[in-house]
């Protein structure tokens, strides 16, 4: 499929395929604009029979002690809270590998620097999901869930938050919610 051109071609696009849009855009649900800025950076495509959204995730395991990284909420631009409860992850861009796009995730999430983090390249597994998207209700989705153990040293012991990197003035998220479970 042709992907759309402007936001306006993927908002008739949505709308020729039925997908109810105009519920989007309010609480924790991401907009059209969001969408569309998804796929203008190549971060995610669509296909039209049946109409998806595809999107290539790394989720990132870092484990201390007895317990795992767990991404709990987030706090939306718009004040919502989103409830998460997933290890670190980041939509990967087009050509990333799987090992560049976990540091790129550890760095933009938890402000980690590369030189803190080892990510093991023998842990990767590769699992396709289709699932409704919280983020894009009535637009199915399909994620290729790439997931790697991480060492990570310097994050605290105890729950902590981390906010969107400064000067990212189209963050949809402003505060990451982090515990060890």
């Amino acid at each position: 499929m042709r992907q759309p051109r402007s936001p306006a071609e993927l908002q008739e696009w949505l709308r020729s395929n039925g997908i109810p849009y105009e519920s989007w855009d309010i609480g924790a649900v991401k907009s059209v604009r969001n969408l569309w800025d998804e796929i203008a950076s190549g971060e995610a495509t669509l296909s039209e029979d049946p109409p998806l959204r595809r999107v290539s995730v790394v989720s990132v395991v870092v484990r201390t002690g007895g317990g795992q990284l767990t991404e709990v909420a987030q706090l939306m631009a718009n004040g919502a809270v989103r409830e998460r409860n997933s290890p670190p992850s980041e939509k990967m861009k087009p050509g990333e590998t799987a090992i560049a796009a976990a540091l790129r995730c550890l760095a933009e999430e938890l402000g980690v620097r590369e030189a803190d983090a080892t990510v093991d390249p023998r842990s990767l597994s590769v699992a396709v999901e289709r699932v409704a998207s919280p983020s894009y209700p009535g637009l199915p989705g399909e994620y290729r869930l790439h997931t790697v153990e991480a060492q990570v040293s310097g994050l605290p012991g105890t729950s902590f938050t981390t906010d969107e990197a400064p000067g990212d003035g189209d963050a949809v998220v402003t505060t990451h919610y982090w515990e060890w479970r």
